[in-house]
């Protein structure tokens, strides 16, 4: 089912991506529908959720910025899965998840990984190929260079410390979330 709808989502951001395909900021895609949920409420790892509303305590102490996007740690010292936040988003609502850790990537680290050392970052590459083909005028497996960092990153989230690999990946481009998913 969650490759399903990270497929759903790549096509449609894919179709908006096109031109004349969607409207909003630019040649960008609107972003993905995410359910609302109450601050407090609890999520399973793999999930995100708006949350509007919550000051900046509530949110717990900011860790890490990258490409205007802030990361919100509840509980920094801790190993143990928890609810994290990430601001920066268009509608001034926070995207609330859960992991253990979290850690942003620069796009430089994600062309890297995926085109030099074929890493795959199946969950967001179809949705950063798009957005890189639109705004860079780069192919497929070609790098874009500096032209996307100022806007674009990709976190992921891990759902225990050590050498589980499962994550979830998140892009996040123009103060949107564009795709996401989970693997391992």
């Amino acid at each position: 089912m969650r490759r399903a709808l990270s497929a759903l989502s790549a096509l449609a951001l894919l179709a908006a991506c096109a031109p004349g395909g969607g409207g909003g900021r630019g040649a960008s895609a609107p972003g993905l529908d995410l359910p609302e949920i109450a601050p407090g409420a609890a999520l399973p790892f793999g999930e995100v959720a708006e949350v509007c509303g919550l000051s900046g305590s509530a949110l717990g102490k900011p860790v890490a910025q990258e490409a205007g996007f802030t990361l919100h740690d509840t509980a920094p010292s801790s190993t143990g899965a928890r609810t994290q936040y990430i601001t920066g988003f268009d509608d001034g609502c926070a995207r609330q998840f859960t992991a253990a850790l979290a850690l942003f990537g620069d796009v430089a680290t994600l062309e890297t990984t995926a085109y030099a050392a074929g890493i795959s970052h199946s969950p967001v590459q179809p949705g950063y190929e798009a957005i890189k083909a639109e705004l860079c005028g780069v192919a497929a497996g070609q790098p874009c260079g500096n032209g996307l960092a100022r806007n674009t990153t990709v976190l992921t989230a891990y759902a225990a410390f050590g050498a589980s690999g499962r994550h979830a990946d998140m892009l996040l481009h123009d103060g949107r979330l564009m795709a996401r998913g989970v693997e391992g």
